[in-house]
């Protein structure tokens, strides 16, 4: 089996990897805010609380979802890390595709988003499979879990 860049094998399914985005650097920029306000002006206060506010930001932030998709049970898991732990599993049965969706500030792209679409989830409850600054990106991750669905369908026959 070929190794893949962007999907880690673990047991018997496969890790989806989370990439840095928009709202990452967002809460980057406020703990820098924070410190700089808390060093270098007299708002000891206001800056003490900023930085209290953009670390808990910082822990919930940096705990993505784990993306578990398995083409064996026919099944993609979503388990929510962070304040909302809940672990979502959906039937690859049901699944109709992937899409990216790109968001723009006029031309400059803020990022790219992958969801899985499923026939008994409505448009707005799709699960979020990666996010990524680079659409090339999320565009590698999609042909990696089609290469594996396909793969493990003809393997199984």
């Amino acid at each position: 089996m070929e190794d893949f860049k962007h999907v880690k094998r673990e047991g018997i399914g496969y890790l989806v990897k989370q990439y840095w985005s928009l709202q990452h650097i967002i809460v980057i920029a406020w703990l820098l805010i924070s410190i700089i306000v808390i060093v270098t002006t007299s708002y000891l206060k206001t800056g003490i609380i900023m930085l209290i506010f953009s670390l808990l930001l910082t822990i919930v932030s940096f705990m993505p979802p784990k993306v578990c998709f398995d083409p064996a049970l026919k099944c993609l898991t979503i388990l929510n890390r962070g304040l909302n732990r809940r672990k979502f599993t959906y039937d690859l049965n049901d699944f109709e595709g992937f899409e990216l969706q790109t968001m723009y500030i006029s031309f400059i792209p803020l990022g790219c988003y992958l969801y899985g679409n499923f026939k008994n989830i409505s448009h707005f409850k799709r699960p979020v499979i990666s996010q990524s600054f680079s659409k090339k990106t999320m565009q590698e991750v999609v042909n990696e879990l089609e290469d594996l669905t396909i793969k493990h369908n003809a393997t199984s026959i």
